[in-house]
């Protein structure tokens, strides 16, 4: 009995010792990593989240969940029906993104992304925070609650996972911050949605990827 409630509260653990590791590579380490030239900062930098999101998530899924990593986390099966909804999805994003910024707002589109925010903020952001939040965090959760409750709770420690940034970069200040509470949480309950409908991971992480890459060509 013992062993059956660790097992199925080690989700707890992970999560903890998960935040501060990230935590202090965000105000920590940044800082040097800073130092480096673009390049290598983008490298090391994909590197260190790929160590500290995705390598524990596949041991624990293998070691723990005694599973194969692709199929618990939804990357191997229902490739066409996840890839159909990012599909409707994107079209509603960049159209939204397009009216709101170019008609509404008149702002313009900046088109000068570097190598850095190419790959760490778009293309590796995608994958690395939907495999933890919504292909792990989110699939234990649900063995405990109902979806909307599990969902609720993986979208809080999906807002608390950017605070350590928002610290760094001095965006953690009331009220203002309270917006990107807002807008992270919002984010978090359409995305464990469309997770849950599609039961794939491609869904969320195409879409992600791609509300990051708006984010950089207007704001």
């Amino acid at each position: 009995m013992a062993k059956q409630i660790v097992h199925k509260n080690y989700i707890v653990v992970y999560f903890i010792v998960f935040i501060l590791i990230w935590g202090i590579r965000e105000v920590q380490i940044t800082p040097y990593l800073n130092l480096l030239d673009p390049f290598s900062t983008a490298v090391v930098s994909a590197v260190i989240k790929i160590l500290i999101w995705i390598i524990p998530v596949i041991l624990l899924v293998k070691k723990v969940e005694k599973s194969e990593p692709f199929s618990y986390l939804g990357l191997r099966y229902n490739f066409k029906k996840g890839l159909k909804w990012a599909g409707w999805i994107s079209l509603v994003l960049v159209t939204y993104f397009i009216l709101l910024n170019l008609v509404v707002l008149k702002n313009d589109i900046d088109f000068n992304i570097g190598f850095n925010e190419w790959l760490n903020t778009i293309l590796l952001v995608g994958i690395t925070e939907e495999i933890v939040f919504r292909g792990f965090l989110l699939r234990k959760l649900m063995e405990s609650f109902r979806f909307w409750k599990a969902n609720t709770i993986t979208s809080l420690l999906f807002v608390s996972i950017h605070f350590p940034i928002w610290f760094y970069k001095g965006l953690f200040e009331f009220p203002h911050v309270l917006s990107s509470i807002v807008t992270v949480f919002i984010l978090g309950i359409i995305f464990g949605y469309i997770y849950n409908k599609t039961n794939s991971l491609w869904s969320v992480i195409i879409i992600h990827s791609l509300y990051n890459l708006l984010v950089s060509l207007f704001y």
